[in-house]
């Protein structure tokens, strides 16, 4: 038997069906209200476990008899708001996860956590590794600092003696929940979203991602952190690689730092009266400005690994989303 938190959303959900589809056992961990839209098809294959990472009880049921978790659970969100809400299930949650995984005896625990955790200079063009000092002076995002809060519960139960091993996705991309999260952009190219940066930044395939975090959990190798990247390319070409595969007209605007500052206040504005998480947030926005690069060498050495070409994730992935629109059923991403 196998746990995997978060069991509902993107990443868990693909890691679900990758398991299943190898005959493995699967516990899946998720709240009472959760939306079930990506398990659906799956959902009466997994052994559910209601409950959330703040309560212990439920992570000792879900814990209980297995040998493996993978802990995938958390709460992405760039609103200030959000930021006690994160500290809470990101930080404290995966606390209260590692505690439990040491008292009960698991053998072997995967954290997905995410590249908003590894540190930064704050240059332009800066190439990033596993090894990059952390520094909150070049800290942008709430999220960010909870990641790297429950980094270091994790790495602290690795020195009290837990078997674990942590991979750092870069943004991840796949059919999911079309109004929330990475997913979400393909919705907004969808709708005739007319921006775009000239930033760079790292994407992944969600199925790179459950595909390494197995083989990750796998392995002898413990007490190590790996990025998890496919490739390195700006907002712009992402964007209109969208668009065209979507076959809608591509953003044409260049928004840079000035009318990335106008458009975050819009969205801002539009979110008071909407209630939803807007398009565009203060930190999304300077975010898509910055040049960061990714390195995924270590991963790619150490598990022999090439991830799924970034046109080919982008095309999937969309031919989904249209899929959708045309019979109203989720079409997950096939391995």
């Amino acid at each position: 038997m196998i746990v995997v938190t978060g069991a509902n959303g993107l990443v868990g959900s693909y890691l679900c069906r990758w398991l299943l589809q190898q005959g493995k056992q699967v516990r899946g961990m998720r709240r009472a209200d959760s939306n079930m839209r990506l398990v659906e098809d799956i959902a009466s294959q997994i052994e559910w476990v209601i409950g959330d990472v703040t309560d212990v009880v439920a992570i000792e049921n879900a814990m209980s008899g297995v040998d493996q978790v993978y802990h995938c659970a958390a709460v992405i969100s760039y609103r200030k708001k959000s930021a006690a809400q994160m500290m809470r299930i990101n930080g404290e949650g995966t606390a209260n996860m590692v505690n439990i995984a040491l008292d009960l005896g698991i053998k072997k625990f995967v954290h997905i956590s995410s590249i908003a955790a590894l540190g930064r200079t704050g240059k332009d063009g800066e190439i990033i590794t596993e090894e990059a000092p952390w520094d909150m002076k070049y800290i942008t995002t709430d999220y960010a600092i909870s990641k790297f809060t429950a980094e270091r519960e994790v790495w602290r139960a690795m020195a009290e003696g837990l078997k674990a091993v942590i991979i750092n996705p870069s943004i991840i991309l796949g059919a999911g929940d079309w109004e929330n999260g990475s997913s979400k952009l393909f919705s907004t190219i969808y709708k005739g979203f007319k921006f775009y940066t000239t930033g760079i930044t790292g994407y992944v395939d969600v199925r790179d991602v459950v595909r390494i975090a197995q083989v990750a959990m796998d392995s002898d190798i413990t007490e190590q952190r790996f990025i998890v990247n496919g490739d390195n390319w700006t907002n712009k070409d992402v964007l209109q690689h969208m668009a065209r595969s979507l076959h809608v007209k591509e953003p044409s605007v260049h928004a840079g730092k000035t009318l990335s500052e106008i458009a975050w206040r819009m969205e801002w504005l539009k979110g008071l009266f909407s209630g939803k998480e807007p398009a565009v947030t203060k930190q999304t926005a300077r975010i898509a400005n910055a040049t960061t690069y990714f390195n995924s060498n270590k991963m790619k050495d150490t598990f022999h690994y090439s991830c799924v070409p970034l046109e080919k994730t982008i095309a999937d992935t969309a031919a989904a989303f249209l899929a959708e629109k045309t019979d109203g059923k989720f079409h997950p991403l096939e391995f």
